[in-house]
């Protein structure tokens, strides 16, 4: 017994020393300033993340209690003028018991409000990885690291392996290889630019790609094509037919006499040309299917129909991989060039140019998850707030990020994957009835808004709220604060309230009335003690 009693005072000396005291502060003040610095450049998840809420945070927090509460042990038993002393201390320690049990119970998150539509989903800031099996219809929620960097997961379920995790990421371009190379299915990479204008531009004809064959940039609409057809474009011929063999990417541009038209049962002009040995009838008004033997579209066919007058109104670039071709309404005939990696060739609008980067036959292009600190600008994270997780299924590998769900096909079975928020439901809904936003006179950053709310509460009616700075609505023990707004896709603005509940508040207020009344205190009977004649200083 004297041993651990022996024991047990050295902790306390340690841990209610002053020495250990100011450490752990100085500590504690590190943190917090290399905190706020990390959320005014990366936005507060990140600093959550990296400091206000990692294990090492929180033993810090646990050593100053430790201290705090040492510190009170060693000065007992009770001497009056420690009276302030010891309220103050107790003041800490309630404090700190009541912020425990906030971050135990408390519930801190988002509820967003559409125009007129209801909703009691609380999103929280924890992350959960959704595994879905509809044919089952199973739904399995695994609860992703609360971390500020990459982490491996290691988790598997029936099959499935979650690999990697990124709590902050975003696309990059990476190439994949390929086991056979088709020349159908390059991938390629170019720069449109003039004096005022640059954009980087990455196509691909490769099916598993992320990357589409056709983009519209402004006015100008960009076509990529198979590298045979270069030739057929830039050929110049009246009817500005092409004919070509989707499988074999062979081609020709047929003369007027090469064609034969008449007339079919329909009244639609018919035509028929010999494509390398073989007839092709089609509806060059109709269709770029050309039409089988009892004369209707043939979908199966790899042969299909082109006409070059229907894209020499507007500006439209074709790309072939190493060659260029588009209609130059100046010359009113179709031109075009080869093009080199780093070369660049001169653009017949405004003073364009196009610049081949890279072209590629033995990979295909796709977009990769990358991590990377989150970049935040005037309040708002600009870049890195995508979620990604490296999924394996029998042996393919794949990421799923926050963007959008993914699907996967195994044993005719389709399984879905999707990361998002955990969610709490509230035994009551709100709907937004109005959204109203002021802005600073003469520009369009907003001054304030504010949001105007029904709560159904079920069998007990509804209620009317007027949600705006320092004016929230509190209701059964949770608090809606207005927090920000966005706007939908048809027009008009939707409001997102912060939701709290703080089973800790109580204890918090209480600590904090304790350290006033304390501090007075203690002042008081200090000053008091002090003025007493042969007090001593200490």
């Amino acid at each position: 017994m004297d041993t651990i009693i022996s024991y047990y005072r050295k902790v306390e000396l340690f841990f209610g020393n002053l020495k250990f005291a100011v450490v752990i502060i100085t500590i504690f003040a590190i943190c917090l300033g290399y905190g706020t610095f990390m959320e005014s450049y990366h936005g507060t998840e990140y600093a959550n993340r990296l400091v206000y809420k990692s294990p090492f945070f929180m033993l810090i927090q646990f050593c100053m209690f430790l201290s705090i509460f040492f510190a009170t042990l060693i000065r007992l038993p009770p001497k009056k003028h420690l009276y302030g002393f010891y309220t103050i201390h107790a003041g800490l320690i309630i404090l700190f018991l009541g912020s425990f049990v906030t971050y135990q119970s408390g519930i801190d998150g988002t509820l967003t409000l559409a125009p007129n539509q209801s909703n009691r989903q609380i999103q929280l800031s924890d992350d959960e990885f959704k595994i879905q099996f509809p044919s089952k219809g199973k739904e399995v929620s695994i609860e992703l690291p609360f971390v500020a960097g990459s982490k491996d997961l290691n988790v598997e379920y029936e099959g499935i392996k979650l690999k990697e995790f990124l709590p902050f990421s975003k696309n990059e371009l990476s190439w994949v290889p390929v086991k056979i190379q088709d020349p159908t299915q390059t991938s390629s990479r170019y720069r449109i630019f003039n004096d005022n204008f640059g954009e980087f531009i990455t196509l691909s004809l490769h099916p598993e790609s992320d990357f589409n064959n056709t983009l519209q940039l402004g006015p100008l609409n960009v076509h990529y094509m198979p590298s045979n057809l270069s030739a057929c474009f830039v050929n110049n011929t009246p009817d500005g037919i092409i004919i070509w063999n989707g499988e074999t990417t062979e081609c020709i541009s047929p003369m007027p006499d090469q064609i034969k038209k008449k007339k079919n049962i329909s009244g639609k002009t018919m035509a028929e040309v010999d494509f390398l040995g073989k007839k092709i009838l089609f509806l060059p008004e109709m269709s770029p299917l050309p039409l089988d033997e009892k004369f209707e579209l043939n979908e199966k066919s790899p042969y299909r129909v082109f006409s070059k007058k229907l894209f020499e109104k507007n500006p439209h670039l074709f790309l072939f991989g190493k060659h260029v071709a588009y209609y130059n309404r100046e010359t009113s005939l179709w031109e075009g060039s080869p093009i080199e990696i780093d070369q660049e060739v001169a653009l017949p609008w405004m003073g364009f140019k196009v610049k081949l980067l890279e072209h590629r036959k033995d990979a295909y292009a796709t977009m990769i998850p990358t991590y990377i600190k989150p970049i935040q600008e005037n309040s708002q994270v600009i870049e890195g707030n995508m979620k990604a997780v490296e999924v394996e299924i029998d042996g393919q590998t794949f990421w799923v990020t926050s963007n959008e769900p993914v699907a996967f096909n195994q044993n005719d079975e389709r399984i879905r994957f999707e990361i998002g928020k955990k969610t709490i439901t509230l035994p009551y809904e709100l709907v937004l009835d109005q959204f109203k936003m002021d802005t600073d006179p003469g520009t369009s950053t907003p001054a304030s808004f504010e949001s105007y709310v029904t709560l159904f509460k079920g069998n007990k009616g509804s209620s009317k709220h007027h949600i705006f700075m320092n004016n929230p609505l509190k209701h059964e023990n949770f608090t809606f604060y207005q927090a920000s707004y966005f706007q939908t896709q048809a027009g008009p603005y939707g409001s997102v309230l912060s939701v709290n509940f703080d089973p800790g508040r109580p204890w918090k207020y209480l600590g904090s009335l304790l350290l006033v009344l304390g501090s007075i205190w203690h002042y008081f009977l200090r000053r008091k003690h002090l003025a007493k004649p042969g007090a001593k200083n200490g």
